[in-house]
């Protein structure tokens, strides 16, 4: 079972994220990835706090750090054994003033873990 946590931090004229997945079961884990990116993230104009949490707007992302960006076409794996982690960092240049919901998802082909963070920009 993968658990994973986001942080999004503003400030330097962007902002820094960092996707930690880490293996919670008792048996290795082995990802699998189709090309050279291994997390995806997306940011979306927050719509507010619901009492379980930040939710995002109706519309779609203002920015995913995967468009318009080439990665390398080659196959790869990791392995995470049990209790192990892997932080896969992006950064958000120059984004407009207001605030977002982060979504950070791992790419990896069989195994799902993705996480949230809200961030305000300046």
């Amino acid at each position: 079972m993968l658990d994973a946590a986001l942080t999004a931090a503003a400030g330097g004229g962007g902002v820094t994220l960092a996707l930690t997945v880490t293996n919670e079961g008792d048996d290795p884990v082995t990802l699998r990835f189709r090309t050279g990116q291994r997390a995806d993230f997306a940011a979306f104009e927050s719509a507010g706090d619901e009492g379980d949490g930040p939710r995002r707007g109706t519309a779609g992302p203002v920015w995913r750090h995967g468009e318009g960006r080439l990665f390398t076409q080659a196959l790869g794996t990791e392995t995470l054994a049990p209790g192990e982690s892997a932080t896969y960092e992006g950064t958000w240049r120059e984004p407009p003033p207001g605030v977002y919901l982060i979504e950070g998802t791992l790419t990896a082909e069989e195994h799902d873990a993705e996480a949230t963070a809200t961030v305000a920009v300046e």
